[in-house]
Formats: structure tokens, C-alpha cells, sequence
């Protein structure tokens, strides 16, 4: 089966102007293929062949269209390659826990588990009606409302949380989920369109690339709205003195640069960084940065290839990150992307590291004097995720791969519900000798899993 072409822009990848030369692949930080093979995977990624690396071991890190010598935008090229494969052999039950409009997501689960002024602040975003500037908090803040919910940056916007915006398609697109995110592309226009906004300010980069880029250049949807940058606005708000920063912080920060900041030609780089100098943090960046940054771990699941390894690969993934910020003798991982900060802290609590990490609305936050109950919040945080995870993973042993046939949000999902097992995970991962217990067989798993896939892939 495949996608129908006027549906959308593909043609994206320039094959024209391909040379088949392999750098892209050869350079990537994360699949590191020796020149020959790389050069072998990119004529069977044009010709429509067999891929024995790329299409089950890239985590989307985006670092090919920056090694491609002639901008022909390989990641593009491997983003239609995984559309077809989505739809000849659909998506893996786990990766229902990223779809809002279905039963038993990661959303709907959470909600067993919010304390009450985090329902209350994630009740009042999504009740407000979009006004003035609006702010979209995002499907993957909204894990962790407690980053921004409560501060005074709230007081500059209506702030919007629409799980059904999918964040504009983002986490899909970066799956290969093409022809799902061009409706969600329509669906957004829609909702702009009806909205009595100014200008929308996306937490997220990847939103804001979404909205601007690959909306109207890859989809064909153009959105008539002004939409502004989070930290371009923020560091503009610091800078014109309107939010005054009355700590000195003095924390020595490595910064994690997420997939979606390789987009745009590395405008979403600087701006973080220029917000940590200003509130008096020490940067030490990470052998790998900018174009060459290795993934969080979310785009481990992307690649997928056999449904029990998915969630190993993207802890396997996540960990390497973690062991490269702790090289540099930081005292803290600095994330700019809700996403990779939720996976990030459940691979330090997993893997039992030390190291602090915040999202970069945090350290605004505590250069402005507020206070964080930190690392509390997110310590329980990653263990009510992992339950979930576990819980979601032990389901999957049994699903079937699936269709993502709704992408408008039916509200009773998001009803209270017992689900009593995910409840009995919880309260069992509270118990310390089963949380150790639980740490040393997760390791030893992921450990395993990747050894097998390896021998598996070699094998073939």
C-alpha cells in the first residue's frame, strides 16, 4: 500500500542532486556505517530496497541533512522509506501510548497520578479559550506542568494545552507518520484559523519548525497566524529588562540540543545557550553538540523493527546521552525539548545517576526567584512514567499493530478510570528493595536485547 503523492509535498529528498556519495550516513553520530555501506544504504533507500541499517538503527537525529554535501535531505528520504512501512504493516502496539485518541495512553494513565494542583493547572489550559498570545504548553510538558505551571512567565499568555494537536504532528513526522501529519496539519489550520489570537508562541521548537516548515513547505498547509519562537521571545523579554533576572545562578551546564534543533539551518541553537549566560551559568558542552548531538532516546523508537526492543533501545539510547553529559563534570544536564527531558530523567533514575537535570524553563525560573520543588517533582514524575511504561510494555507482548484512524480527541478518554494495575505497579515501585530489584533486571535486559539485535542484524 502506499500513500497517494497529491496528498503531500514528496518531494522533499532531491535525488536529482544526489550523488550517492554516502557522507550522510558515513558521518552520522549515531549509525557511523563505514563509506561503502553507507553508500550501499542510500541507493536502497532511492531504490526502494532492502535496508539492513539505517531504516532499524536511526533515531532521527537529523544530523544527515547537515553531512549531506549537497542539502538533498536524506532524513527526509528516510521519513517516507518508514511512511511505507507504517502503511503496509502499521504502527507497534506501544506506540499507543503516544496517541491521545486512544485508550490507554500515557496521558490518560497519568491522571491516575497528578497531584491536585497539576490537575488544576492542566484543566485550566485546556478550558481557556485562545485569546491575545497564546502559549502551547505541549503534549509532553503537559507530563510535567510542574516546569512552567505556577510561574510568572504564565502572566505574558493565554496558555493552551491540546493534546490533539499531537505538538502540530511533531513526534509523529519525526516516525515517519507522514500522511497522519498532514491531517493534523489541516486540523491545526482549522483551529488557528477560528482562534481570536496575536501571535502563538510555541514552547517547543519542534512546533514552532512544525508550524513554520514543514506544514506549509512538506503538507501544503499554510497557517495565516504570527508565531514566535519560545526562547527568541524569552531572550528578547531578558534582554529588554520586562523580566528581570535577580539571581545569580553560578551552575556549571552542559545543554542537550534536540533532534528538532538541527532544523532551520541551527537557528534553534544559540538562543538557549544565550539564556543560560544570562542567568549566570557556566557552559560546558558535550563531545557531541549541534549538528553532530546525539538523540534523547526518543527516536530509538522510531526505527523500530521487532516491538520487544523498542522500549530497551530507547533507555539504551538515553543512558549513552546521560554517561556523555556526566563526562564533562557539569553539575547539571540542561534540556530545551519536554520531551527529551521526560525520557531523560526516567534513564538517570534507571540507570541510577547523579546528575541534575532541568528544562531550560527551570533555570529561568530560578534566576527569576521562584521556587522549585526540585528534584522531588521529578523524581516521582519519572517513576509514575515508568509504571506506565511498564505497564503499556507488558500489553504489547499481546497487541497487534495498529492504524492511527482518529486524531481529534474524544474527552471521555480523559475521564477518571481505575486501571488498577497501573495502580499496583505504582504503589510497588514505591517499595525500595523493588525498585532496586527493578533497576538491576531493566539493565540486564537492555543489556541482552541489544546483544541479540545485534547478532540478529549481523545474521542477516
Amino acid at each position: 500500500m502506499k500513500s497517494n503523492p497529491d496528498d503531500r509535498n514528496r518531494q522533499v529528498f532531491n535525488v536529482d542532486a544526489c550523488t550517492r556519495c554516502g557522507e550522510c550516513f558515513h558521518q552520522c553520530p549515531e549509525l557511523l556505517l563505514p563509506l561503502d555501506i553507507a553508500q550501499q544504504e542510500i541507493e536502497a533507500l532511492i531504490s526502494g530496497g532492502k535496508s539492513r541499517y539505517v531504516l532499524s538503527l536511526c533515531t532521527t537525529c537529523r544530523s544527515c541533512n547537515h553531512f549531506c554535501p549537497h542539502d538533498c535531505k536524506p532524513y527526509q528520504l528516510i521519513l517516507e522509506r518508514w511512511n511505507d512501512l507504517y502503511l503496509n504493516r502499521g504502527a507497534p502496539y506501544i506506540y499507543r501510548f503516544v496517541c491521545p485518541t486512544m485508550d490507554r495512553n500515557i496521558w490518560q494513565l497519568l491522571n491516575l497520578f497528578l497531584p491536585g494542583r497539576e490537575q488544576k493547572w492542566i484543566n485550566a489550559w485546556r478550558s481557556r479559550k485562545p485569546a491575545g498570545d497564546v502559549l502551547l504548553i505541549g503534549n509532553y510538558v503537559h507530563l510535567l506542568p510542574f516546569v512552567v505551571g505556577g510561574s510568572r512567565l504564565l502572566d505574558y499568555f493565554t496558555p493552551i494545552d491540546l493534546l490533539d494537536h499531537w505538538e502540530c504532528g511533531a513526534y509523529l513526522y519525526q516516525g515517519g507518520y507522514l500522511d497522519v501529519v498532514k491531517k493534523i496539519a489541516e486540523k491545526c489550520r482549522d483551529e488557528f484559523k477560528a482562534w481570536d489570537v496575536k501571535t502563538i508562541v510555541p514552547l517547543l521548537d519542534a512546533v514552532h519548525w512544525m508550524i513554520t516548515d514543514v506544514h506549509p513547505n512538506e503538507m501544503g498547509i499554510k497557517h495565516d497566524v504570527n508565531v514566535i519562537n519560545f526562547h527568541q521571545w524569552l531572550l528578547n523579554k531578558i534582554d529588554s529588562k520586562e523580566i528581570p533576572l535577580t539571581q545569580k545562578l553560578n551552575m556549571r551546564v552542559t545543554v542537550h540540543d534536540n533532534c528538532y534543533s538541527k532544523a532551520g539551518g541551527g537557528q534553534y541553537w544559540d538562543p538557549p545557550r544565550e539564556i543560560l549566560k544570562r542567568t549566570g551559568c557556566e557552559i560546558i558542552e558535550m563531545a557531541h553538540i549541534r549538528e553532530k548531538a546525539r538523540c534523547c532516546g526518543f527516536g530509538a523508537g522510531a526505527s523500530w523493527d521487532r516491538p520487544i526492543h523498542i522500549l530497551f533501545d530507547i533507555m539504551d539510547v538515553a543512558g549513552k546521552k546521560i554517561i556523555e553529559a556526566e563526562a564533562t563534570g557539569a553539575d547539571a544536564l540542561v534540556s530545551y525539548c519536554g520531551g527529551c527531558l521526560y525520557l531523560l530523567w526516567t534513564a538517570r533514575e534507571l540507570f541510577g545517576s547523579k546528575i541534575d537535570i532541568f528544562h531550560i524553563v527551570e533555570i529561568q525560573r530560578m534566576a527569576m526567584g521562584e521556587q522549585l520543588d526540585y528534584p522531588k517533582d521529578h523524581i516521582r514524575r519519572a517513576w509514575d512514567l515508568i509504571a506506565i511504561i511498564t505497564y503499556l510494555m507488558i500489553l504489547s507482548l499481546f497487541g497487534r499493530n495498529f492504524m492511527i484512524k482518529e486524531i481529534s480527541l474524544d474527552k471521555s478518554l480523559m475521564e477518571n478510570r481505575d486501571f488498577f494495575s497501573v495502580r499496583l505497579i505504582r504503589r510497588l515501585l514505591d517499595v525500595p528493595l523493588i525498585q532496586l530489584v527493578y533497576k538491576k533486571i531493566f539493565k540486564i535486559m537492555v543489556k541482552l536485547l541489544k546483544t541479540k539485535k545485534r547478532i540478529v542484524r549481523c545474521a542477516g
